[in-house]
């Protein structure tokens, strides 16, 4: 069981003559000290055997030290055997914070969600950070003076949230998105701040136990016909940004539905295309890295925007892959327009592959989602089986020689 004395340092005077008044914790046979706001001169100071003690008759200091030390012993009785989990050092920590009202649950949490924010961007995380940013702002607008501190956010709220989302137009899809952006600053804080091993729960409350997310509906394929990417490759303008997502679509096809934003930063290597996914690779033990042969029919596009820097030079034309994502999808528009395929986005050169892939060239599906640069599953065989790119190359010679034939 921990112990409490109030100590006067003898070596630790300040330059005023004062010293400190502490509060000392034994633990384990371990000592620590807790600096109170208190500082005594040598009239409230006796001396014995050579150490100093802070004299207990008609002294205020004293008594106001003691309330704290009151304090203290009432959270060492709340902890029980909890407390055999903590240091003394760690306990002392514990005991600062319930002095000072840090234990009190009033943690802000638009200060939280804000500075977590900003970490995520400061470590790379730009976009996430940003959008992340984007999306708490709709939240705070919308909650107001009535969200303060994690605890004031409840099931109730959060589902009178997501009718506001709605009746503002907002998609289920969207809907899902602006409240997961609450939940992760939710699981984040719980993390920084609770410490189940040693009871110490700063966040208590969960409104997520209760709040059930709305169903998603069931979204309607995005997989082109090789008629329609056809008809893409073929469209002809005379509009340079449309030109720019007409190429990057069929080279986004070529490459096995590689994203926009890994397209944006490709390099080339020995002739292939080997990059690690930027949306997962924090996320992998692989750094979700792939490679990629380049197969004939991309070298057109490779002579059309080459560049000395990466394989294309994409981002001469947009300052970042943000950017260059929305530009292709704008001028993507333009195209489905006029091809009659509705709904016609840069992700649908993925879906395309993916889906032919499987159901036209009879490649299985593990080997599709590898082609997809997607965790495999087999996280523990994963770790024994080395990588072969060949099934890459063969999946995607399969399925480049179907879109340039002439029978399904």
């Amino acid at each position: 069981m921990a112990t409490l004395k109030i100590v006067v340092l003898k070596h630790q005077q300040r330059e005023d003559k004062t010293w400190n008044v502490k509060i000392r914790i034994t633990h384990e046979r371990q000592s620590a000290y807790i600096s109170t706001q208190h500082y005594v001169g040598k009239e409230l100071i006796t001396q014995r055997g050579g150490k100093f003690e802070l004299k207990t008759n008609n002294n205020p200091v004293y008594d106001a030290v003691m309330l704290d030390v009151l304090q203290i012993k009432s959270e060492i009785v709340r902890l029980g055997h909890i407390i055999d989990n903590f240091t003394a050092k760690r306990l002392c920590k514990h005991m600062e914070d319930v002095l000072s009202g840090n234990n009190s649950k009033d943690i802000l949490f638009f200060q939280f969600a804000y500075s977590y924010f900003d970490e995520m961007i400061q470590s790379g995380r730009y976009s996430t950070g940003v959008s992340h940013q984007t999306r708490m702002n709709k939240f705070k607008s919308f909650a107001g003076n009535s969200v303060e501190l994690f605890t004031d956010i409840t099931s109730v709220l959060l589902y009178k949230y997501e009718a506001y989302l709605m009746k503002e137009g907002f998609s289920i899809v969207s809907v899902i998105d602006y409240i997961s952006v609450i939940h992760n600053v939710f699981s984040a804080a719980k993390l920084r701040y609770n410490d189940e091993d040693t009871g110490i729960i700063k966040i208590p409350n969960n409104p997520f136990s209760k709040y059930k997310y709305p169903k998603k509906p069931i979204s309607r394929k995005k997989a082109l016909t090789r008629e329609q990417i056809l008809s893409i490759m073929n469209f002809e303008t005379k509009l340079k940004g449309v030109q720019i997502a007409r190429d990057a679509f069929i080279i986004s096809f070529l490459l096995c539905g590689i994203n926009s934003a890994d397209l944006y930063y490709v390099m080339e290597n020995d002739g292939r295309v080997d990059y690690e996914r930027r949306k997962t690779k924090d996320r992998r033990a692989d750094n979700a890295f792939i490679s990629i042969r380049i197969e004939p029919e991309l070298i057109p596009y490779i002579e059309r925007y080459k560049d000395s820097e990466r394989l294309f030079s994409f981002y001469k034309r947009n300052v970042s892959h943000q950017q260059f994502n929305r530009a292709v999808n704008e001028h993507l528009k333009v195209i489905g327009e006029k091809l009659k395929i509705e709904g016609l986005t840069f992700y649908a050169a993925r879906h395309s592959w993916a889906t032919i892939a499987r159901n036209n060239c009879g490649i299985s599906m593990d080997d599709v989602a590898m082609c997809l640069n997607h965790k495999s599953g087999y996280n523990t065989t994963d770790q024994y089986v080395k990588k072969d790119w060949s099934i890459i190359n063969n999946a995607n010679r399969k399925v480049i020689d179907y879109l340039f034939s002439d029978t399904d």
